[in-house]
């Protein structure tokens, strides 16, 4: 499972990886007071949620529509999930995959704009089978080294990006630093993941931070901390990237405006997160999580990757960020639409179902070709972008909970 194929190409994400990265900062207010876990062990679980967006335009001008405005993200397909397709408003075009390897599926919409004081709206529902997560037992005696890590990873997933800049001096001479003389990968993944807990506090943004902005301003949500952990590790020739996803929250429910009222997002019992994905031999690609994790990676960093949220929490995973700039594009939407009288109300509902209906469905077209984790979330690349944009602004509104807070709540379980 962890060694899969390697991610093919499509096309870009954008608003699916804004909305994640919204949608990540709101969830974490308090992952464990409103996250349930699960049972090890348990019987697979049955998700449903709903997503309805509405393009809203007050202008005096035409809102002219693109294909990306037009398509929503498909989740991957896998042995910790099974994501079906049950509803949509309307009928699908096309499928294809994004500019990172994710599924997408456009829309047949016949309007391609929407017209002073018109409103366009869509709506999809999705079935999600949950089931139990395993990671392999792991340790720094059974670690590989960097040597051991194969030339064709490296040379897809180690290089800089406009977004992973891990040839900035600052950044890759810190990395450098941090990771001295070792060469075992866990034990120097391990020393990035515990310098950053000790040293980025958690903060929340309506535009994502680059990492060099996340270092050098001590301070970052969980796409920035794991944008960061990403720069450090490739810098260093250890490949990773990022990868998001939506967690079951049964107690969540929250409405929320962004970008001066142009956004509005509303969530129930669901929200978006973000981590990075790290490969370390043998074991093979591992999920890292620097702020919705339980345990304390401050005094022991390996749980952030034991206790990671789509290991420990009902986490389905959306997408994978591994060659596109989510950051630049989420710029440019905001300015876009507050540069004119264009709104859009996301509504994402998450439910839990007991028994799973008897339909006759197929999964989706093709799996999420990513190496260890079907890709995760960002929910909806321009829906999907736009998604992006938006699920980048929901995660922003959560904030962590002390350690102390976290035992409490797992008490009452």
């Amino acid at each position: 499972m962890f060694d899969g194929e390697k991610l093919t190409k499509g096309r870009g994400k954008i608003l699916d990886l804004l909305f994640v990265a919204l949608i990540l900062t709101s969830l974490l207010i308090s992952r464990f007071y409103y996250f349930t876990w699960y049972n090890k062990g348990s019987e697979e679980k049955y998700f449903r949620l709903v997503i309805k967006t509405t393009y809203s335009n007050v202008d005096n001008k035409a809102w002219n529509l693109t294909e990306d405005d037009l398509s929503i993200g498909l989740f991957m397909n896998n042995s910790w999930q099974t994501v079906y397709l049950i509803s949509s408003s309307h009928p699908i075009k096309t499928f294809h995959l994004d500019s990172d390897g994710n599924p997408i599926a456009l829309l047949d919409i016949a309007e391609k704009a929407v017209l002073p004081g018109e409103k366009l709206s869509y709506n999809v529902t999705y079935k999600l089978v949950f089931r139990e997560r395993k990671l392999p037992q792991i340790s720094e005696e059974e670690s590989g080294t960097l040597n051991d890590i194969p030339e064709d990873l490296k040379k897809e997933y180690c290089k800089p990006t406009s977004l992973w800049q891990s040839d900035i001096p600052a950044l890759k001479m810190k990395a450098q630093l941090i990771a001295g003389n070792e060469v075992r990968v866990l034990t120097i993944l391990k020393k990035f993941i515990k310098w950053i807990a000790n040293n980025i506090t958690y903060g929340s943004s309506e535009i994502p931070r680059y990492p060099n902005e996340t270092f050098s301003q001590r301070t970052g949500d969980c796409d920035d901390q794991a944008n960061l952990l990403v720069t450090f590790c490739r810098a260093v020739g250890i490949p990773a990237y990022l990868q998001l996803g939506c967690i079951y929250m049964p107690k969540y429910n929250r409405s929320l405006p962004y970008w001066s009222g142009h956004l509005l997002l509303k969530q129930v019992g669901v929200g978006w997160h973000g981590w990075a994905i790290v490969y370390a031999p043998p074991w093979g690609w591992l999920p890292v999580d620097l702020t919705f994790v339980r345990g304390n990676p401050k005094i022991e960093p390996i749980d952030a990757i034991l206790h990671s949220a789509v290991v420990e929490d009902f986490t389905f995973q959306y997408m994978n960020i591994t060659v596109s700039d989510y950051i630049a594009e989420t710029v440019l939407f905001k300015d876009f639409l507050e540069a004119n009288e264009f709104y859009i109300y996301e509504e994402d509902i998450m439910s839990v179902e007991e028994v799973i209906e008897k339909w006759t469905l197929q999964p989706f077209p093709g799996k999420l070709i990513c190496p260890v984790f079907p890709s995760t979330l960002i929910i909806h690349y321009h829906r999907y972008k736009s998604s992006m944009r938006i699920v980048y602004i929901q995660k922003n509104t959560l904030k962590n909970l002390s350690l102390r807070e976290c035992v409490e709540w797992r008490s009452l379980r």
